[in-house]
């Protein structure tokens, strides 16, 4: 926890060495939702999978690869995509946008902008819930993507 921030943080870690965190807030902000420590908010990436995950944020990234095996999750930190992040989702061969249900119009606005952009196929999921929730009718809608 970061007290002076007031944010939780997130260690990004790399061959068992932390290289990076980043921070969600958790109170009234004063500045954007996520930071990333290293200065430069972009993505969180975690899993081995064939098939990219879009999501929102690091907690979703992180259950939807521990339920889902065999998948790669980004977390977008946010609901915008930028030439980092797609340069990213290039490297994919299929990818499911599924943001957080409030979100529901910037998940068929991504996928269509992914598959213009790179020439990817990607598929918007709609989700009841967000993914960190762990519902079960959301995690089989992502199993049967695969």
């Amino acid at each position: 926890y970061d007290v002076a921030r007031d944010r939780v943080v997130f260690p990004i870690y790399f061959k068992g060495r932390i290289i990076d965190a980043v921070g969600r807030a958790v109170g009234p902000q004063k500045g954007p939702k996520w930071y990333r420590y290293s200065g430069q908010a972009n993505f969180f990436m975690i899993g081995k999978g064939e098939t990219l995950i879009l999501v929102e944020d690091v907690l979703s990234a992180m259950i939807v690869t521990q339920e889902v095996p065999n998948l790669t999750a980004m977390a977008i930190l946010g609901t915008s995509i930028n030439d980092r992040h797609i340069e990213a989702i290039g490297e994919f061969d299929h990818i499911i946008v599924a943001l957080d249900p409030d979100a529901a119009d910037k998940t068929i606005q991504f996928r269509r902008d992914i598959e213009l952009w790179t020439g990817v196929k990607a598929t918007a999921l709609r989700l009841s819930d967000d993914l960190k929730y762990r519902e079960d009718e959301d995690l089989e809608k992502v199993r049967e993507l695969l």
